[in-house]
């Protein structure tokens, strides 16, 4: 079976939605994260990308905030990349918090602004998808 970016936001709903412990809160957020990395890594070469991103050289996801917040990049779109390149940091610290701190807390108030904040990465690179193509 094969799933999409959607299916990532979905199940971080879902968690969240009946979670019932810190394990819970902390899987809906790096869930959520993941749901934006995936639409952000296939909207990719829609946005400017021209070359795959597993042709860069590091981490991938360190190469995805990279491309997408490439300071040298000089057309029309690079300021609207930009601003997804540090959304994408931001949330992946968010999602390294999650996975990693284990002795920091965790809680619903942090796991909200995750899935909103994901969503938002989203909506940005379908804008940004949207005005390429136009």
């Amino acid at each position: 079976m094969s799933i999409n970016y959607a299916d990532f936001m979905t199940s971080a709903e879902a968690i969240h939605a009946s979670a019932s412990d810190e394990v819970d809160r902390r899987n809906a957020a790096s869930r959520a994260y993941y749901a934006a990395y995936h639409f952000a890594v296939s909207q990719a070469g829609a946005v400017g990308a021209s070359q795959p991103l597993s042709s860069f050289v590091g981490g991938t996801h360190e190469c995805l905030k990279d491309f997408y917040s490439n300071p040298e990049a000089k057309d029309a779109l690079c300021r609207r990349r930009q601003a997804v390149g540090y959304m994408l940091r931001q949330a992946h610290e968010t999602r390294c918090v999650a996975d990693y701190r284990l002795s920091e807390e965790f809680d619903s108030a942090m796991v909200d602004a995750q899935l909103s904040f994901c969503k938002r990465i989203v909506s940005r690179v379908q804008e940004i998808v949207a005005e390429a193509a136009a």
